[in-house]
């Protein structure tokens, strides 16, 4: 019998700008020995919710906007599905396999877009579908409200544990709640400018629907060490992050595709803090532990400069942000400014997931031949977050892969705009 109580929610983790859902996907080739994947994920399912019991609670609105999760039991959704096509068949797709996948919708029947079902509705959406080969796709989707993308890769590493071993009682990663040490102060007191969350609009606009997501078109990019190293030679002579070359040369591309020359563009992103800040927060600690520091400039700027100073805009703020205070500083902003979400016009998000390893989980099929974000075009507002992924393409060449949505009448310029800073071909899938 697990706990029936109420578990309180940091600021990170029910703020307005993550209060929306981050899919998943996973990809396994066939074993020796037909074993049917549905009953084994189902059991080790729910042996991993005895340990990670508030992910089959609901969220509850509490006061001042705040969010909790009541610890009620009422479960998750678990589907299973099966389609007559080979992961050999998949593997042929031009690319190789990768975001955007076809039929998607198909995978996730659960697949949740924008804000919709965040309270009252089940934390965890998971189907097991199995292929003509013996091999099978595993997706899920989770509310961000309850754990990040690592937090994420920690809970479906903790189902693999026990599937891989069906008579384990208590798995290798037991895991930390401690939201209540990211409480803010008392008083609350700012010490930063917060330019991520400005308000937009003075009056209220209404929330984007499934539709407006689903009319930008998926695309996604790789970048080879080769083009990583292209994009680094052109900055600083070679003596950049991989991170602010690739987010640099995104933004940039981006910023000349959509944005009007004589606007403000923002970059934001996601930096954990989870061991960089004090307090530090526990181990195998698995909800929202980032921050979203925001670099802004004219898009005429950004359009003419070249990418250095791009780069260097993204360097002086990852620099800038660095220390205990500016946690602090944002828990306590976003307590004192009634929640407010992140700013929007002319705002990009570039979120670096390439060090997990989605792709490493092993039910008992080996490691998978793809594993990480199934989708772009998550967060509140259409087409504005971005992620960068650990990816081996088809012919064996490791590098990142940027999964990004736009309307589809812009995706050849942007295209075309990656292409002119990186200074070579590169390698496109779109859907």
């Amino acid at each position: 019998m697990t706990p029936i109580e109420f578990k309180y929610l940091s600021n990170f983790d029910d703020q307005t700008g993550l209060q929306n859902h981050i899919p998943f996907i996973h990809f396994y080739h066939p074993r020796n020995g037909m074993v049917d994947p549905v009953p084994l994920i189902r059991v080790a399912l729910s042996k991993a919710l005895v340990h990670y019991y508030p992910i089959a609670g609901r969220l509850r609105k509490a006061d001042k906007g705040k969010l909790v999760v009541d610890c009620c039991g009422e479960g998750v959704i678990f589907r299973e599905g099966k389609v007559d096509v080979t992961l050999a068949e998949l593997l042929q797709v031009e690319g190789g396999l990768k975001p955007p996948f076809p039929q998607l919708d198909c995978l996730l029947v659960d697949d949740v877009w924008g804000s919709n079902l965040i309270t009252d509705s089940p934390l965890l959406r998971m189907q097991v579908t199995r292929l003509a080969c013996g091999g099978f796709i595993l997706a899920y989707t989770f509310n961000h409200c309850v754990c990040d993308a690592y937090g994420a890769l920690q809970f479906v590493t903790v189902v693999s544990e026990f599937c891989l071993n069906p008579d384990l009682i208590t798995p290798s990663i037991i895991p930390s709640w401690g939201r209540e040490i990211l409480r803010p102060r008392y008083p609350p007191k700012t010490s930063y400018h917060h330019p991520e969350y400005d308000r937009d609009h003075l009056t209220e606009t209404p929330s984007p629907t499934e539709t407006d997501f689903k009319c930008l078109t998926q695309t996604s990019i790789f970048f080879s060490k080769a083009d990583i190293s292209s994009l680094k030679n052109q900055i600083n002579g070679g003596k950049c992050a991989t991170f602010d070359a690739i987010a640099s040369c995104l933004w940039k591309a981006r910023t000349k595709t959509l944005i009007k020359p004589d606007t403000v563009t923002k970059l934001l992103f996601p930096i954990d803090t989870r061991v960089r800040s004090k307090p530090v927060l526990p181990k195998n600690y698995y909800g929202t532990a980032v921050v979203f520091p925001c670099v802004s400039t004219k898009a005429s700027e950004l359009i003419e400069k070249p990418i250095q100073y791009v780069a260097k805009l993204v360097s002086d703020m990852k620099n800038g942000v660095i220390g205990d205070e500016y946690r602090a500083s944002v828990l306590d902003f976003i307590e004192l400014n009634e929640r407010r979400g992140f700013c929007s016009e002319g705002a990009f998000v570039v979120s670096d997931q390439s060090r997990l390893r989605f792709v490493d989980v092993d039910f008992g099929w080996g490691s998978g031949v793809y594993g990480g974000p199934a989708r772009a075009g998550t967060g509140l507002v259409p087409g504005m977050v971005t992620s960068i992924i650990g990816y081996k393409n088809e012919k064996g060449v490791e590098g990142l892969l940027a999964l990004v949505s736009l309307p589809s009448q812009a995706l050849e310029t942007f295209h075309n705009e990656v292409k002119k800073e990186i200074g070579s071909v590169i390698a496109i899938s779109a859907l």
